[in-house]
C-alpha cells in the first residue's frame, strides 16, 4: 500500500523516565550465579545502591516481588535474576563502569484530524471543533512536549474542482465556488500525501495553531484515503528519520462516509499496514457511536481507540493526547558508539531502575538470547542490532511495569543475562 519502512520500531513508554548515568565501581555482574548480594555497585554520586544481582521488571503485577530489595519497587511486573549467570567472570573481581547521559529515541507525531462539517455540532463549550482545535494547541504548547515533531494534515480535502456553477449545493461568487454538500471530499490518496504543515524540527508550534485555529470546516469523512496518504508521508519521513519514532495520531467524529473503499474494516486494513512498516496509529473518536473505531486502534497496533463524550469534549480530547504523549514515548535508549575508556563493549552493558523516591536501584538483565524473542513475562531488555548495536530496547512487560523513576545505564562490567528457562 506504501513503500515498506525497513527500520525496527518497538516500545511503549512512560512519562517521567528519562537516563541517568555516573561512574560506578562494580563486581556482581561478574558474579557465579546464586550470589546475589556478592558484592554492590556505587550509584550516581557516589550513594550505596542494591546488590547487582536483584530484581528488575517482569512476572505478574498482582504478585509480589521475588527476591526484591528493601527500597521502593515499581508497581507492575517483576523479575528475578538472581543467579543469572552473566556471560561468566571470577567472584569478587571489581570493574570500573563509566557511564553518560543518555537519549530517549525522540517521537514525530503526525496528527491527521477531521475538520468535515459535522464538527460544527454544538457540545458542552462550544462546538466539536472548537473543543479539538482548543485542546490540540493547547497541547502544542505545552512545555513538556517541545520535543516532540509535529506535522498537521486534515480530512476531508475539499478543493474548488469538487464544486462547480450551477451545482445546487454549491455557493458560486465572482468564480470562486464553495462546496455546502457535508457529503463533497476528495477520495484521492494523492491529495492526502502531503501535510497542511510538514514535520519540522524543531516544530513550529506557532504555524501549527494558526493553522488549526482558521481551519474551514467543510465536507465528509473519506477517513481511508486520508490515513493512506497520510501514511505514506510518514513513512517516507521516518525512513529518511531512523533515530526518531513516528506515531500517527488519527482524531475524527465519525465514522468513515463517502468514497469507495472506505468502510471500517478498510481503514483498519491500511492501519495495519502501517503498524507493518513500525508506525502506530492512535485513534481519537469524538461524538457518539464509535466503537468502530476500536478496530481501527488495534489494526494500528495500538489496543483500543480514546472514546471522547460531548458533554466534556475538550477535557476528554486534552486527557487523550497526554496518554497518547505518554505511551508512545518509546522504552528505547541511545547508546554512544565511544565512551571515555574507547570503544563501548556490548557485553560489558548493564541496566539498573531506580523507582521515584527509591535510594537503590533494580537490575533488569539482558534476555537470555540478546534479542526480543528472548522476551517474555519476564521481561528484560535487548539490542536493537546484537552485531553493531546503537540503540537499547526494553521488552514490553519491562516498559509497561515503569511508574516514573529512572533508568540507568552502565558501561564497564560484563553483562548480566537471564538464564535459560
Amino acid at each position: 500500500m506504501f513503500e515498506q519502512n525497513p527500520i525496527v520500531r518497538f516500545g511503549l513508554g512512560t512519562a517521567g523516565v528519562l537516563l541517568a548515568f555516573g561512574t560506578a565501581t562494580c563486581a556482581a555482574a561478574d558474579a557465579p550465579p546464586g550470589r546475589a548480594g556478592a558484592s554492590e555497585v556505587s550509584s550516581v554520586g557516589g550513594r550505596a545502591s542494591s546488590p547487582t544481582s536483584g530484581v528488575g521488571a517482569g512476572g505478574s503485577a498482582a504478585g509480589p516481588a521475588v527476591a526484591a530489595p528493601a527500597v521502593v519497587t515499581p508497581t507492575g511486573p517483576v523479575i528475578n535474576i538472581a543467579g543469572s549467570g552473566g556471560g561468566g567472570g571470577q567472584p569478587n573481581m571489581t570493574c570500573s563502569a563509566e557511564g553518560r547521559e543518555g537519549e530517549r529515541v525522540p517521537v514525530d507525531m503526525y496528527f491527521l484530524v477531521d475538520s468535515s462539517s459535522s464538527m460544527a455540532d454544538i457540545v458542552q463549550g462550544g462546538t466539536r471543533w472548537s473543543a479539538v482545535s482548543g485542546a490540540l494547541v493547547q497541547f502544542l504548547r505545552d512545555p513538556k512536549n517541545a520535543d516532540l515533531g509535529v506535522a498537521l494534515g486534515y480530512l476531508p480535502y475539499v478543493d474548488a474542482g469538487t464544486c462547480v456553477m450551477g451545482d445546487p449545493l454549491c455557493l458560486c461568487l465572482l468564480g470562486i465556488c464553495v462546496p455546502l454538500s457535508p457529503t463533497l471530499a476528495s477520495c484521492e490518496v494523492t491529495d492526502y500525501s502531503k501535510p497542511t504543515i510538514p514535520f519540522s524540527l524543531p516544530s513550529n508550534v506557532a504555524a501549527l495553531a494558526s493553522d488549526l485555529l482558521a481551519r474551514q470546516l467543510n465536507g465528509g469523512t473519506p477517513t481511508r484515503p486520508a490515513l493512506e496518504g497520510a501514511l505514506q508521508y510518514l513513512s517516507t519521513w521516518a525512513t529518511a528519520h531512523p533515530e526518531r519514532k513516528p506515531v500517527m495520531v488519527l482524531a475524527t467524529d465519525g465514522e468513515p462516509f463517502g468514497c469507495t473503499g472506505n468502510t471500517p474494516q478498510d481503514v483498519a486494513t491500511v492501519a495495519a499496514a502501517g503498524l507493518a512498516v513500525g508506525i502506530q496509529t492512535f485513534v481519537i473518536g469524538v461524538g457518539r457511536s464509535l466503537d468502530s473505531l476500536h478496530l481501527v486502534a488495534r489494526a494500528g497496533g495500538t489496543g483500543q481507540a480514546f472514546l471522547v463524550e460531548d458533554a466534556n469534549a475538550a477535557t476528554a480530547f486534552a486527557d487523550a493526547l497526554a496518554r497518547i504523549r505518554n505511551v508512545s514515548v518509546p522504552c528505547d535508549f541511545l547508546i554512544p558508539a565511544q565512551g571515555d575508556q574507547g570503544k563501548i563493549d556490548p557485553d560489558k552493558v548493564n541496566v539498573k531502575y531506580t523507582p521515584t523516591g527509591a535510594t537503590s536501584s533494580v537490575l533488569v538483565a539482558k534476555t537470555h538470547d540478546g534479542a526480543d524473542t528472548g522476551c517474555s513475562a519476564d521481561g528484560g531488555w535487548y539490542y536493537d542490532d546484537p552485531a553493531s548495536p546503537t540503540t537499547i530496547k526494553l521488552c514490553p512487560t519491562t516498559c509497561s511495569s515503569l511508574e516514573g523513576g529512572s533508568i540507568q545505564v552502565e558501561y564497564g562490567c560484563k553483562t548480566v543475562v537471564q538464564p535459560l528457562r
